[in-house]
């Protein structure tokens, strides 16, 4: 397709399920854990500090963190304003993440086996500074 939106959801929903579908014997979407990821990686972050992180509509953002947080892998921490939340993980969080990672590892190798390993390189830098040149 000429049109590099089109093209580029094609693609997304192509790698979205291959890690769905990765994922899934974890209880966890690709969404799920890079949120996840996000909240280890940056400990104590506030919702709207993840969502600018993940280039992320921070509606999308709250609502996914809350069916984590009903799920047990993280909890608010701190201030009581939904807007400040701020997120840590729990014990069965990080024990999902680390049932989470080798699962999440066979969808980056089928990725990178389909496209090779300097396309997927490539394809991971132009979508960096496609967020980093144009993104909100």
């Amino acid at each position: 397709m000429p049109c590099y939106c089109a093209s580029l959801r094609q693609a997304t929903r192509v790698i979205t399920q291959i890690y769905d579908g990765a994922l899934r014997p974890a209880g966890l979407t690709s969404t799920q854990f890079n949120l996840l990821e996000a909240v280890e990686l940056a400990p104590e972050a506030r919702t709207g500090e993840i969502a600018l992180a993940l280039a992320m509509d921070s509606t999308t953002v709250t609502r996914s963190l809350r069916l984590i947080e009903e799920a047990g892998l993280i909890r608010p921490i701190g201030v009581e304003d939904r807007r400040e939340r701020r997120w840590s993980l729990t014990a069965r969080g990080r024990a999902r993440l680390t049932q989470a990672r080798p699962l999440w590892q066979s969808a980056q190798d089928r990725v990178e086996q389909a496209l090779g390993s300097a396309d997927a390189a490539r394809l991971q830098a132009l979508g960096f500074k496609l967020v980093l040149n144009v993104g909100t």
